[in-house]
């Protein structure tokens, strides 16, 4: 009786652990999300109709990162959870990696404020590099998880291989424009729209 009050309360404490992680998580992701509008200055106050669309038009670089930002950071937040679902336990190296993965999430919004506000070659930089960075973070927290036992036993190396590879496909798009970001700023910004593209390119690749 005593060892069975012993595992329930192991595992209630366990639970409780990953309730708390990931709603930790959660917020970090809340918060880098809203802080993507703050990029957007609202225009001054004028009389006149045509001088506010000018501004707002003028506007458009930050409302175009904020978008890429917001679907780039939603997705991550898609993954992060679909990957937590499969989290059965966790150490305290599993929760520094999910420290820094969450580091990377935090500064998205100052890199996007870059992409905005900054021309040329080097806020494309920073900003494919963050990006590049926190997927590869991502699949070595994944990894871990797996190599140490920590995800539930629906789990086998299969899955493992799908998701790794689904996680470093937006890796491999923004590192490869940060290459074509020393011919063109601009062409790199567009490869970003492989994104759309690169999860069905990965599947056809990879035998479905």
């Amino acid at each position: 009786m005593g060892e069975s009050e012993a595992e329930g309360q192991a595992t209630g404490t366990e639970t409780e652990g990953m309730a708390r992680l990931a709603g930790f998580s959660d917020g970090v992701f809340a918060i880098a999300i809203t802080l993507l509008i703050l990029n957007i200055e609202v225009p001054e106050s004028t009389a006149s109709a045509a001088v506010a669309v000018a501004q707002v038009i003028r506007e458009w670089p930050d409302v175009l990162s904020y978008v890429i930002s917001f679907l780039v950071i939603g997705n991550y937040w898609i993954v992060h959870h679909s990957i937590f679902e499969d989290v059965d336990s966790y150490d305290r190296r599993f929760l520094w990696l999910n420290v820094v993965y969450l580091m990377f999430i935090a500064f998205i919004p100052f890199s996007t404020s870059l992409l905005g506000d900054v021309p040329g070659r080097f806020p494309v930089i920073v900003y494919a590099g963050t990006l590049t960075l926190t997927s590869i973070v991502l699949a070595v927290l994944w990894r871990y998880a797996w190599t140490y036992d920590l995800l539930d036993g629906t789990v086998d190396g299969e899955k493992v291989r799908d998701v790794t590879a689904s996680i470093l496909t937006p890796a491999v798009v923004f590192a490869g424009s940060i290459l074509v970001s020393f011919v063109s700023a601009q062409l790199a910004m567009y490869s970003w729209l492989l994104l759309l593209f690169a999860d069905s390119a990965r599947e056809r690749l990879l035998g479905g």
